[in-house]
């Protein structure tokens, strides 16, 4: 294997394992990182379609649908048809939401540390990011990345 090809399944690697922690640190809020995701974008940016947060979306391997279907039915998000158009609707946060978001975030915050702690030793953080930029240079993922960090 050379050296690029490790690189490759390294870094899928990392992002498949880091997720399945992430996963864990979420299962006792009920909630998987693509819904935190979505209510993290709601929080945001409240009232968007389907499509526009799945626009937004980057880590969610679900259809946005799919996702804000399973957050209508926890109460978390309400879809509201607009009554000028009944072809479209909105999504928004509910309290409850808000609320499972901000324990959501707490437990974000933790994972985020526990990977600053690991790479503290090893790798100019700010380094890595702009490696890892120029791999997805001109992709709808940087679009998606660049849009959220504007929020």
């Amino acid at each position: 294997m050379d050296k690029i090809e490790e690189l490759r399944y390294l870094i899928k690697a990392a992002d498949r394992e880091g997720e399945d922690i992430y996963r864990k640190m979420l299962a006792s809020l009920q909630i998987t990182p693509s819904q935190n995701e979505v209510l993290k974008i709601l929080s945001f940016k409240d009232g968007l379609s389907i499509s526009e947060i799945g626009e937004l979306l980057i880590c969610g391997s679900d259809s946005p649908s799919r996702i804000v279907q399973r957050l209508i039915d926890k109460e978390y998000v309400v879809k509201k048809v607009n009554p000028k158009d009944v072809r479209k609707s909105a999504i928004h946060l509910t309290r409850s939401g808000a609320a499972i978001l901000k324990e959501a975030t707490k437990i974000e915050d933790q994972f985020n540390a526990h990977i600053k702690t690991l790479l503290a030793d090893q790798i100019d953080i700010n380094l890595l990011i702009n490696v890892l930029t120029k791999q997805i240079e001109g992709t709808k993922t940087e679009q998606q990345i660049n849009q959220r960090k504007k929020f």
